[in-house]
């Protein structure tokens, strides 16, 4: 076997490998979309690990914090 054919063929090889890898992690990705629990809408509605921030109303006055004292 001559250094081209040697080189082909690990070309080649890499190449098949690479695909393969590829399908195979696309498969994963699917089979792990596929084991999520479903969220259902009282799950989004109410926030695992924040809090639903709901500004004042715009007719309440604004107030300034004066308790920094200036120097």
């Amino acid at each position: 076997m001559s250094v081209i054919d040697l080189l082909i063929t690990i070309i080649v090889v890499t190449i098949l490998v690479t695909i393969a890898l590829g399908v195979m992690s696309y498969l994963a990705y699917k089979l792990r979309l596929a084991r999520r629990p479903r969220q259902t809408e009282e799950d989004r509605a109410e926030s695992r690990y924040f809090v639903i921030h709901e500004p004042p109303p715009e007719s309440a006055p604004a107030t300034e914090d004066t308790s920094v004292a200036e120097t």
